[in-house]
């Protein structure tokens, strides 16, 4: 049984093998170096081709060699077999081209891929490497200072082979554009009426504002540096007291500034009288007040008591927050009491004044009256 040693070039993954034997020799192949991946097969008889797969020579400078062993099964023949690879073509691959950091100091690792002995060059005095030469596969950790300007800065480091291949690497790190700023309060009150409010940005920083509520507008968005907020409400005309939330932020912080509006009221009305002098007529006069415009006001009444607008009622249209209207009713009917109601409606809702009652004038002949109608 002959067998020759194997030649590998560094770039090559498979190999073939010659194994010359008589044909009733059964063969086997043993081996240990773990960069010869398989061999296929790995028994056999008499003469035959087996192929072999390798791994690519990582170096690109140094020769590698391992031994198999092609025995016969009875362990009785043995020959040692030489597979040697030559180097491979150099090789050198950054994970990256580029590193960027914040303005703040840390540190990011970059891998280096290659089969060579190679070297870092390129320097700042803001920038620190781990090591600035390896061999073959790696890693570097980078480590940057905290840049205290508003410029960004940037170095090129280049890896080097032996051989001469290089790459670049691009470290970048952000200026510093932090600044500060306060607001000048954190919570407004507000009346219930459309109106303004007021706060103030006070430092050097570049910011945007947001509302969380469309019915509270800050007149700026964005801006930098001081600056006096005016935040337009309008009416609220819900019976509770609702909230808006201004935020300003920089690319370093935000706050809030906290609007908190009062309630909207319904109007009051005071003096309510009646002149019911008549049996079928009575006047009623009253005055109202309101936050808002009344938009609709006059008096409801029946004669069971607590009249609504869904009773009989007489109303006038109007716009102003104050008045005193006198309202006339009509066609009421005689000896009957009535309970009457004064109201005004604002976009706050409908207000009533209390029940007041009176009784008109029976049927039967009076004063006023022509009892002898004949003469």
């Amino acid at each position: 049984m002959n067998v020759q040693d194997v030649d590998v070039p560094g770039g090559n993954t498979t190999a073939t093998l010659y194994i010359n034997a008589s044909q009733n020799c059964d063969w086997i192949i043993t081996w240990s170096e773990t960069w010869i991946r398989s061999i296929n097969p790995t028994k056999g008889r008499g003469s035959q081709n087996v192929t072999m797969t390798v791994s690519p020579n990582p170096s690109s400078s140094a020769t590698r060699t391992a031994v198999i062993k092609v025995s016969n099964t009875s362990g009785t023949i043995v020959r040692d077999v030489t597979i040697s690879q030559s180097p491979n073509a150099e090789s050198l691959e950054l994970g990256t081209s580029t590193i960027s950091f914040t303005n703040a100091a840390g540190s990011q690792d970059v891998t280096v891929t290659s089969n060579t002995h190679w070297t870092i060059t390129g320097a700042a005095s803001w920038l620190t490497l781990n090591k600035t030469e390896g061999d073959n596969n790696g890693s570097v950790s980078i480590t940057v200072e905290s840049n205290t300007s508003k410029s960004e800065r940037e170095v090129v480091l280049t890896f080097t082979g032996s051989g001469g291949i290089s790459k670049q690497l691009t470290v970048k790190q952000q200026g510093d554009t932090s600044t500060d700023f306060r607001v000048s309060t954190s919570e407004i009150s507000a009346t219930a009426t459309a109106g303004t409010v007021q706060f103030n940005i006070i430092g050097d920083a570049q910011w945007a504002i947001s509302s969380n509520k469309n019915w509270a507008t800050p007149n700026a968005m964005s801006g930098e540096g001081n600056a006096n907020i005016i935040v337009s409400l309008s009416d609220n005309t819900s019976e509770g007291t609702r909230e808006a939330v201004i935020t300003v932020t920089s690319n370093t912080k935000s706050e809030t500034v906290t609007i908190r509006q009062s309630a909207g009221a319904k109007p009051t009305i005071t003096a309510v009288n009646v002149n019911y002098d008549n049996k079928n007529s009575a006047i009623v006069s009253f005055s109202y007040s309101s936050m808002f415009p009344v938009t609709e006001f006059g008096v409801c009444y029946n004669s069971t008591g607590q009249p609504t607008i869904n009773d009989a009622h007489q109303s006038e249209s109007g716009d102003t927050t104050q008045g005193s209207p006198s309202i006339s009713l009509t066609g009421l009917t005689y000896g009957t009491t009535y309970y009457v109601r004064a109201y005004a409606k604002s976009a706050v809702g409908i207000q009533y004044s209390e029940s007041v009652s009176f009784t008109t004038a029976n049927d039967w002949p009076g004063g006023d009256d022509n009892v002898t109608p004949d003469i």
